[in-house]
């Protein structure tokens, strides 16, 4: 009865939310979504361990206006947690539940396992002037499997997540090892150290140039292959200012790598460095 009353909490509040965010604006920011949600996902264990509750909130956001751009925006963004013991995470637009846990069918304290679900908005070629005649790149919805390890305040993990709605129709690995850095009463700081490897089909729908486009963009024609795509240096602070309400922050570095780097997109019109940033007013009920 309690998993129902939560689920039925979360889905009241991610309608509101989605109703305020036009899909032109999700796909825009995505990649800072994800940074976020990893940001939040990280400070939600170390604040508030192994408890059910939900956590809402809106804030600024600075973003490229896309992966690879040099061009930053500021818009506000939406911030969704939703944690059912230690056996549902919801952070944003990804879902994962442990099967392996400290409240999972197979119990364990340091080891965490299961299936992972990541909704990626994609890319519209109206994002920028940079992106015009290159086309769009569709939602996704990645299915997959994550695993990870917790030893004291360090945790490494690992994910492959597969595309089943032919966005970008790739898979890509993230394996990442994050460190509560600091931990009091009120404030809590997290850093996470990520890197990220796709297939052929991922880094084709968002960096390779086909000829087609090559004429209606002006960009050289470019094929990105599979391979290392970025590293991600990122940092989370929450602090609490009453029992509901707190303060979240994160900024993130991330810089492209190989065909990711090399594509004209990002090596002619926009630049291999990315920043991203937040600050949310957070309620927990």
């Amino acid at each position: 009865m309690l998993v129902r009353q939560e689920l039925n909490k979360l889905g009241f509040v991610c309608a509101l939310l989605c109703l305020g965010l036009p899909q032109a604006q999700a796909q825009s920011i995505d990649g800072l979504l994800s940074n976020v949600s990893d940001t939040i996902g990280d400070l939600t264990d170390v604040v508030a361990p192994g408890v059910t509750n939900i956590r809402i909130g809106l804030g600024p956001v600075f973003t490229p206006a896309y992966e690879g751009s040099d061009d930053y925006e500021i818009k506000a963004a939406p911030l969704i947690s939703f944690r059912y013991l230690d056996l549902v995470q919801v952070d944003n637009n990804q879902i994962r539940v442990n099967v392996f846990g400290s409240d999972s069918l197979f119990r364990s304290e340091h080891f965490k396992a299961g299936p992972i679900l990541k909704l990626d908005f994609g890319r519209d070629e109206t994002d920028s002037p940079d992106l015009l005649g290159l086309g769009d790149v569709g939602t996704s919805l990645e299915l997959g499997v994550f695993a990870s390890y917790t030893a004291g305040p360090a945790r490494a993990r690992i994910r492959a997540q597969q595309d089943v709605l032919s966005g970008h129709s790739g898979m890509r690995i993230v394996g990442d090892l994050g460190v509560a850095v600091y931990r009091s009463d009120r404030l809590a700081v997290t850093g996470n150290l990520s890197a990220t490897w796709t297939d052929s089909s991922y880094m084709s729908a968002f960096f390779s140039v086909t000829a087609a486009q090559a004429v209606t963009s002006g960009l050289t024609a470019f094929t990105a292959t599979s391979g290392l795509k970025d590293i991600s240096l990122a940092f989370g602070a929450n602090y609490k200012v009453t029992e509901s309400w707190a303060v979240v922050a994160n900024a993130g570095y991330s810089k492209l790598l190989g065909d990711a780097k090399n594509s004209p997109i990002v090596s002619v019109q926009g630049s291999s460095s990315q920043f991203v940033g937040g600050v949310f007013a957070v309620y927990s009920f």
